[in-house]
């Protein structure tokens, strides 16, 4: 693939995904449940990504999971949270926005190579 063309697909990629995270991000309870959604998917991404081929990895990693995930919003919502004196739900959204997250990293990494066997 050329750089040209990697660029193209990491760009139509991310812009994808972008537009995924942000219908994800209209799904707003008690928390910003569709923001932890977008970032715990993105993070699964990342995990089953380190089992890719080398050419495809830019476009899952840079592409796909960057423009699905957000970590501004986090920090944008726990921000709203403490402004608000929230305390509870800043500290748990926040503890939930790397715990889920990276727990769906680790399974993605685990459970990659199961599937590429």
């Amino acid at each position: 693939m050329s750089d040209f063309a990697l660029v193209l697909a990491v760009a139509l990629a991310g812009g994808l995904a972008s537009v995924l995270r942000l219908t994800l991000s209209k799904w707003h309870g008690w928390l910003p449940w569709g923001i932890l959604l977008a970032n715990s998917a993105a993070s699964l991404g990342l995990g089953l990504a380190l089992h890719l081929a080398q050419a495809g990895q830019p476009i899952v990693v840079a592409g796909i999971c960057g423009g699905l995930s957000t970590f501004s919003s986090v920090v944008a919502a726990s921000g709203e949270y403490l402004r608000g004196r929230l305390w509870l739900k800043a500290a748990l959204y926040t503890a939930l926005s790397f715990a889920i997250p990276f727990t769906a990293l680790t399974l993605g990494a685990f459970v990659g190579p199961l599937l590429l066997n």
